[in-house]
């Protein structure tokens, strides 16, 4: 009887030893949400328009048409069109934000809508610069600069709902007036040209909160700096702000410059960021004041793209790092090589890697929802960043904004093209400065990129986004990615045909 009892008694005890074992980590797992705040936004979930597949597959089906049906300017002008066409469709009344589809940033669903905007907002600016205001979408004739003009005034106004918002330290913000400075600079004859001096004022009171906040130490560097540029050639000019901004160029260059082109740019080190960051920041900087530093720019220009422009073939690029998401933006120094160094990329050499950049990923479904997906290919979460949510991958459209630009001063859609080095023979070529070894192969048009430092063979895999997860985000109600830095930057090899975290499939 005693032993029977003992049964019972030690059977309670464990059961209740397993409750109390689950009402603690419950009690644990409250206090850990309590602590991780929920990201703004991520139960607002944006429905695709019903006639969007249709539009998706027009695009490609016309831009990977054969050139004999459709001209350069045609094809690239059409695409135009369907990014105008997307912010047309997912913008907000005012124009200021863009609520696009796709998955949310740990920076919340509205700055996501600034993205959307901001890195929308220069590739319609050019488009302005070169004298066109009005465009036909769905039949309907849309004057896109006075939509645009409406929008800037709206997100830098405190008092309307769709204000941008104040300019903290480190802010996402910071990146974004970047953008939106370079857009206001490419259409000062046509939009900055229309405001009043109160309306100039405000615009430029909410760019100017960025000049003295805290930056993260890598390519955010250049965000003030072209801020500041932009207001100088607008009229604004603050000698005290001036020497400050000058300081903050020539200390980033002293501590971050490696070299024959390269830059330095943590977290991580080196990757394409100097490609879509460094080199398109330096670019405009020059073309906005062409008396700043222009040696250094026009000569690391040239250093950089001598290695560079090994990189392309018709697969594409060998894609490593982070923030792949913004992989069309990849041959933008090979445009702007075409006007800043000439000698060095012939505006044939610079098409070809465009466009050919552009035809392999679109006809891979990079285009879904009036955007750019979220991943390398299709939309992939398993490679998508925290900090990138349904606007950022328009980053992407920052070849296609140089490509206008540069249009205007030498002709690009109708250039002769140059093949690639790849198209013309096998090649294998080493950088000494940031230990990189690139090799073509003519037969199979194969790409590849070594990491010299990277010694081990052992190929780090791809950790897929999964059900673990997916729960993580339900609880916590923020992104919660897989981390795959060591598989974007410990590889001691990257190529154009072993990609096999190229992802065809949606999540």
């Amino acid at each position: 009887m005693k032993q029977l009892i003992s049964k019972i008694s030690n059977r309670n005890l464990f059961k209740l030893l397993i409750l109390s074992a689950f009402l603690l980590l419950g009690l644990f797992f409250l206090y850990i949400k309590t602590r991780i705040k929920p990201v703004e936004g991520w139960d607002v979930r944006i429905s695709i328009l019903k006639e969007q597949k249709t539009k998706d597959q027009h695009i490609k089906d016309y831009f990977l048409a054969s050139r004999n049906q459709h001209s350069n300017f045609e094809r690239y002008n059409h695409l135009f069109n369907y990014f105008v066409d997307g912010y047309l469709s997912y913008k907000t009344t005012s124009g200021a934000l863009t609520y696009y589809t796709g998955e949310i940033s740990t920076r919340g669903r509205k700055i996501n809508a600034l993205e959307g905007f901001a890195r929308f907002f220069p590739l319609a600016s050019v488009w302005f610069s070169t004298g066109k205001d009005y465009l036909t979408v769905d039949n309907k004739n849309i004057n896109l600069k006075e939509i645009i003009r409406e929008a800037i005034l709206s997100g830098t106004d405190p008092n309307n709902p769709d204000y941008w918002g104040t300019i903290q330290n480190k802010d996402q913000r910071i990146v974004e007036a970047a953008d939106i400075a370079l857009g206001l600079w490419l259409s000062k004859d046509q939009i900055w040209v229309t405001y009043s001096d109160n309306e100039k004022y405000q615009v430029i009171d909410w760019l100017s909160q960025a000049l003295d906040r805290e930056i993260v130490d890598n390519n955010w560097n250049l965000f003030p700096i072209t801020i500041y540029k932009v207001m100088e050639s607008l009229g604004f000019k603050d000698y005290t702000i001036s020497d400050k901004i000058n300081a903050l160029y020539h200390r980033y260059k002293k501590k971050h410059y490696l070299g024959s082109g390269w830059f330095d740019d943590p977290p991580k080190g080196i990757d394409y960021y100097n490609a879509w960051s460094i080199h398109y920041s330096l670019f405009w900087i020059d073309q906005i004041d062409p008396e700043y530093d222009h040696t250094f720019i026009k000569n690391s220009h040239a250093e950089f793209l001598s290695f560079y422009k090994y990189f392309f073939g018709e697969k594409g690029f060998p894609i490593m790092g982070r923030s792949v998401c913004y992989r069309l933006a990849a041959p933008g120094p090979m445009l702007s090589g075409a006007l800043l160094v000439p000698e060095e990329i012939s505006p044939g050499l610079a098409f070809r890697s465009f466009d050919l950049t552009w035809r392999h990923f679109i006809a891979n479904g990079a285009l879904e929802n009036g955007k750019v997906t979220q991943g390398i290919y299709r939309d992939d979460l398993s490679l998508l960043d925290s900090y990138s949510g349904a606007g950022s991958c328009l980053w992407s459209l920052r070849s296609f904004i140089i490509a206008i630009y540069v249009n205007q001063h030498v002709p690009l859609w109708n250039a002769d093209e140059e093949k690639l080095p790849v198209e013309v023979a096998d090649y294998s070529l080493e950088n000494p400065t940031i230990g990189w070894l690139i090799q073509g192969n003519q037969g199979t048009g194969n790409i590849t990129l070594k990491i010299l430092a990277n010694k081990s063979h052992n190929r780090i895999s791809l950790k897929q986004y999964s059900l673990k997860n997916q729960l993580k985000e339900i609880f916590f109600q923020r992104p919660f990615r897989p981390k795959n830095q060591d598989m974007l930057y410990k590889n001691h090899t990257y190529s154009t045909q072993d990609l096999p975290y190229h992802s065809t499939d949606k999540k």
